[in-house]
């Protein structure tokens, strides 16, 4: 019976699939290539910067920039959201400087990070830890937060060490908050990272993504789009399903 429903969700997104590809084509033909490359047009100049090695050079630049920048962003997320979880004072004194990180447009911290750190690496870098910062730094203390009170007076009474308290009690308790953080982190870091690319970069996905939208070669815009779909698609059901689904098991 699981089988039987597995299948016929598989076939309904593979219709769905279908429709878009479609809808594409049929958009294709009505309108300039210019406007809308065909599906056809899009494979060949995927094609073309794979042949080339435009895409994995710029693959490299981009995921460079965006795990470097993810990286610091979840650690010291992650540290904070522990201090904070634990703290109550320090995490009061925190909250208006994460409210402020995520109420701001994105593209106003990129506007910023250009004047601080010029065109390149270091303001990609900078962008993506910024704002994954308090993303993790939000599940980090809401997980210390769902712990059963009864566990942390607990370890006071026995009165367990730090380093021991935090791997048998404060780890396994937040573990599905530390997941769901670096879930939203790793899938708001791409995007991060081609944002600041696009406008303030001279490599990279972003980059090749604006310099075919500057000279209308739009069927290269949409194969780097579909790069990045693709991308997008492979963390989804590499890495954030897999992480929840473990999640859930235990």
């Amino acid at each position: 019976m699981m089988n039987s429903s597995t299948n016929s969700t598989r076939l309904w997104y593979a219709a769905g699939i279908g429709l878009m590809l479609a809808a594409w084509q049929f958009l294709s033909m009505i309108y300039s290539t210019v406007i809308v490359p065909s599906p056809i047009e899009t494979w060949r100049a995927l094609t073309g910067i794979v042949t080339s090695g435009e895409l994995t050079e710029n693959l490299k630049i981009t995921f460079s920039r965006q795990l470097t920048g993810l990286l610091l962003g979840l650690a010291i997320g992650a540290v904070t959201g522990v201090i904070a979880g634990i703290y109550k004072k320090i995490d009061l004194m925190i909250q208006p400087a994460i409210v402020f990180l995520l109420s701001v447009p994105a593209i106003i911290f990129v506007t910023m990070a250009m004047v601080w750190f010029g065109m390149g690496t270091k303001m990609a870098v900078f962008l993506v830890a910024l704002l994954v910062f308090p993303v993790m730094h939000t599940n980090t203390a809401a997980g210390i937060h769902s712990i059963d009170p009864e566990l942390k007076q607990m370890a006071a009474v026995y009165r367990i060490p730090p380093l021991k308290k935090l791997t048998k009690i404060y780890l396994p308790g937040m573990r599905g908050h530390l997941i769901t953080g670096f879930s939203l982190g790793m899938a708001s870091s791409l995007r991060l990272t081609i944002m600041s690319e696009m406008l303030g970069a001279a490599d990279g996905m972003g980059q090749r993504i604006f310099i075919s939208r500057v000279y209308l070669e739009t069927e290269k815009l949409f194969a780097w789009v579909a790069v990045l779909l693709l991308i997008l698609v492979l963390l989804e059901f590499l890495t954030i399903r897999p992480l929840k689904k473990w999640t859930r098991m235990d």
